[in-house]
């Protein structure tokens, strides 16, 4: 069963990191502009059969109505599963764990994130402009555990090509190249998944930022080898916790009223003594 809800899990976060969209939830049916598709597909083709002169013409019609509703259904009715935080701390209290940040080196140019999105609630994805021109860096941090794949880019039909990271470790990452020259890396470490993908940078350029967010990645994959995963509290937990409390308080104060009953309440006058 949990290698089942997984395998589940890895398949809503692909979807949503290739087409910005999410799978139907488990259970959820079909939008009716889709069934209406599909209904006119099957129609169209029962029509086909019974009159062959116009087949083809159709058969064409069916083929175009059936791939709008393929087009439609992963994106009718569904939340974005981008959501944006302030800033990093919030973040991480939202995803519940540590989420890898810019080498120092790079915090003159970069600092801070300009955007700071959780993708599906387990991926991290922070994105940065240079302040001096028009360079890009985005960041992609994720738990092994939770999203089972150790390619979180985001990115589907470039030529990966496994490569040294450049560190005295020779820790081997996977580049790609696409056509409009963003440059993009995976690589795991220790229980995290990364990804990086920049823009601007020449070949020479990359090979020192490709390095420097290899060995900050391997440092922070030790430091966080052993913390224990946050589950941010649900509402109804939050307020459960905050009943609990407010009746702890309650009860307390009652145990002290209990233990002095001849001490008058404070701004209650005291009771004037039978004559």
């Amino acid at each position: 069963m949990n290698e089942w809800k997984h395998t589940l899990g890895a398949a809503v976060l692909a979807a949503s990191l290739l087409t910005g969209g999410v799978a139907f939830a488990e259970g959820e049916e079909e939008t009716p502009a889709v069934e209406t598709a599909v209904e006119t597909a099957a129609a169209t083709a029962e029509a086909a059969e019974a009159t062959p002169e116009t087949a083809e013409t159709a058969a064409e019609a069916a083929a175009e109505t059936e791939t709008a509703a393929e087009e439609a259904a992963p994106m009718v009715g569904l939340p974005n599963p981008y959501i944006e935080y302030p800033d990093v701390p919030a973040l991480e209290r939202a995803i519940g764990f540590p989420v890898l940040y810019l080498p120092s080196n790079f915090y003159a140019l970069y600092h801070p994130a300009v955007h700071a999105f959780a993708i599906a609630g387990q991926v991290a994805d922070l994105r940065f402009q240079s302040k001096a021109d028009d360079s890009t860096i985005t960041l992609r941090t994720a738990l092994f555990e939770r999203v089972r794949t150790k390619d979180i880019s985001g990115y589907h039909g470039v030529e990966w090509t496994t490569q040294h990271g450049g560190d005295v470790k020779r820790k081997k990452v996977d580049v790609a190249v696409t056509e409009n020259g963003t440059r993009i890396v995976r690589w795991s470490a220790g229980r995290f998944v990364f990804a990086l993908s920049v823009t601007g940078f020449d070949e020479n350029a990359f090979k020192p930022v490709l390095k420097n967010f290899v060995v900050v990645a391997d440092r922070f994959a030790h430091k966080y080898r052993n913390f224990t995963l946050n589950k941010p509290k649900k509402k109804n937990e939050a307020d459960s916790s905050a009943a609990g409390q407010a009746a702890e308080q309650a009860a307390g104060q009652a145990a002290e009223q209990a233990a002095a009953p001849d001490k008058p309440q404070e701004g209650t006058p005291a009771a004037e003594p039978a004559k």
